[in-house]
């Protein structure tokens, strides 16, 4: 006989609430909880691991209803798994372009701290004499968010806007890029 855990013992394994183990069982996000003679509920290790999956899809921000969808899925067997894997890869790919997102805005967040640090340390108390200090400049040349760029069809403006949007080293590292490029052109031609 396969092992069953109360409601109490289920939150205490999953570290989820019994509130939340009701309401993803009313949101149909679990199979049907099987119940005692009492009419208490009786949760199998296999609906701990779907409460436990369940909770890392909801800290990954998953709509409820692609919840529901994926409980929904799997409630149809294997013959689903392409779809289920669809649906996950769709909700990863999400979750890493909002976590570059949130990089990206912290490193933002990081330069203007360093800046005010330096301020602070230099007691300047004019804004134009902070706008030579190498802590302005990194916050400005971050600011200017590279994913932004509207490039023009004209190739000496779209590289200026480029150039203009990146640090020394990546304007090195492109040139080398660029280099090995025509380099390789040349060899094919020949």
């Amino acid at each position: 006989m396969e092992k069953t855990f109360t409601i109490q013992e289920a939150s205490q394994q999953t570290g989820v609430s019994t509130h939340t183990l009701r309401y993803y069982e009313r949101m149909n996000l679990l199979d049907p909880i099987n119940r005692d003679s009492s009419g208490y509920r009786q949760f199998t290790t296999y609906d701990l691991d779907c409460v436990k999956f369940l909770t890392k899809l909801r800290d990954t921000k998953m709509p409820i209803r692609q919840m529901q969808q994926f409980a929904e899925l799997r409630r149809q067997g294997l013959s689903t798994a392409n779809q289920r894997r669809v649906l996950l890869e769709e909700h990863y790919d999400a979750v890493m372009a909002s976590q570059q997102e949130l990089h990206y805005s912290l490193e933002v967040i990081g330069k203007k701290i360093a800046y005010y640090k330096e301020l602070e340390e230099k007691k300047v108390t004019r804004e134009e004499e902070s706008h030579h200090f190498s802590t302005y400049i990194a916050m400005v040349q971050l600011g200017k968010n590279p994913r932004s760029i509207d490039l023009p069809l004209e190739p000496e403006i779209a590289a200026e806007k480029l150039i203009n949007h990146l640090d020394p080293s990546s304007i090195a590292r492109l040139i080398e890029l660029l280099q090995q490029s025509s380099s390789c052109q040349l060899l094919r031609s020949h």
